[in-house]
């Protein structure tokens, strides 16, 4: 009788056990397909002035694609404006700054007062896009997740979402749609 008591228990234990697991990691997986989280930061309104700024035809285009795919959702507006008066600008990585990104392919860079955004500068990094192999459409992704940041995004934690941190082959989601719409819809200083 001892032996069936002592083997029950393991199996009651066991089961537990796994419960919590799968409740724990559903409960993830859930809260990252509803929406992508943001931060504290954002515009004031829904819509920001942006320049590209690279020198390179190839990569204007990227920029100007992921605009389009952006605008295209409704989530946000992004005007063209020049370099000067622009609130975000959108460039790549001489060789030297290239050297100092280290390992990212992109990086956005932001100034923000009272957790408004008053300046922002995204990046791609054309050394390692190229040595690591992407395509255009890679590239694109990549382009995709930094005016995610741009807009107030963060990582999600999800690889079906442009803004997985190590995203190259996924393009912008829904659940980045609903993030964006949140970040607009909260007020300032208050992340998900």
């Amino acid at each position: 009788m001892t032996r069936r008591n002592a083997w029950y228990r393991r199996i009651v234990i066991a089961l537990i056990a796994i419960g919590l697991f799968v409740s724990q990691v559903g409960g993830a997986v859930a809260l990252a397909a509803a929406t992508t989280p943001f931060g504290p930061e954002r515009f004031a309104q829904d819509h920001a002035t942006y320049a590209i700024t690279t020198k390179s035809a190839y990569y204007q285009r990227i920029w100007r694609s992921a605009v389009k795919a952006w605008n295209k959702t409704g989530a946000f507006d992004f005007k063209l404006a020049p370099a000067k008066s622009a609130q975000i600008k959108l460039s790549t990585a001489s060789a030297s700054q290239a050297k100092q990104l280290g390992k990212d392919v992109g990086l956005t860079e932001y100034w923000a007062r009272r957790d408004y955004f008053v300046k922002i500068s995204s990046e791609l990094n054309p050394s390692l896009l190229h040595s690591y192999g992407y395509s255009r459409s890679d590239d694109l992704h990549v382009a995709e997740h930094e005016l995610g940041h741009a807009m107030g995004l963060a990582h999600n934690p999800s690889k079906h979402s442009v803004m997985y941190y190590e995203n190259r082959s996924v393009g912008i989601q829904q659940v980045d749609i609903n993030g964006v719409k949140a970040r607009y819809q909260t007020p300032a200083g208050q992340a998900s």
